[in-house]
């Protein structure tokens, strides 16, 4: 399975320093990410978000990659609404055309995907695998919310909060 990541899950896991779990929840498949997702894990590090440094070394040691956009694809990015990031119209354009599973906790990419029948989810869909796989605990995944919350200023609601921890 082709699984394809957008900026926002990868930094919410770093900021958790919990990418490790994110590959648990995908073990035999590798992460990949888009030039322009590349780009912009660049620049927040520019901008002094640490935290994303642990993704960049991800990256190097193999855990990651990078998966460019065929001419055809590119194309098709820029066809893609111009409110969504560079990252995420390349994200949604692997996905479709590759048929990938895409990984965003941006609104307008989940509600996009949806709409066109594109495989995603979202950041409480993956905090909620990761207790019900018994790969960490559900106060493990509380601790990893509070430090998302702490690193990158992460909202969740209650309604989100409740969703994530509902009974099996």
């Amino acid at each position: 399975m082709l699984v394809i990541s957008d900026t926002n899950i990868l930094g919410s896991f770093a900021a958790g320093e919990a990418l490790h779990l994110l590959f648990r929840l995908f073990p035999n498949t590798s992460i990949s990410f888009p030039p322009a997702v590349h780009q912009e894990l660049q620049t927040g590090l520019i901008y002094g978000q640490t935290h994303l440094e642990s993704i960049l070394q991800a990256l190097d040691d193999g855990k990651l990659q990078i998966l460019p956009l065929s001419e055809n694809e590119q194309s098709f990015a820029q066809g893609l609404p111009k409110q969504l990031n560079a990252g995420e119209r390349e994200a949604i354009t692997i996905s479709k055309n590759r048929h990938g599973q895409l990984l965003s906790n941006d609104k307008q990419v989940v509600r996009y995907c949806r709409q066109n029948n594109i495989r995603v989810v979202d950041l409480p869909f993956l905090l909620r695998l990761l207790w019900k796989r018994k790969i960490v605990s559900q106060d493990e995944v509380r601790a990893l919310i509070d430090k998302m919350k702490a690193v990158e200023n992460l909202q969740l609601s209650q309604k989100t909060i409740a969703i994530i921890f509902a009974p099996r």
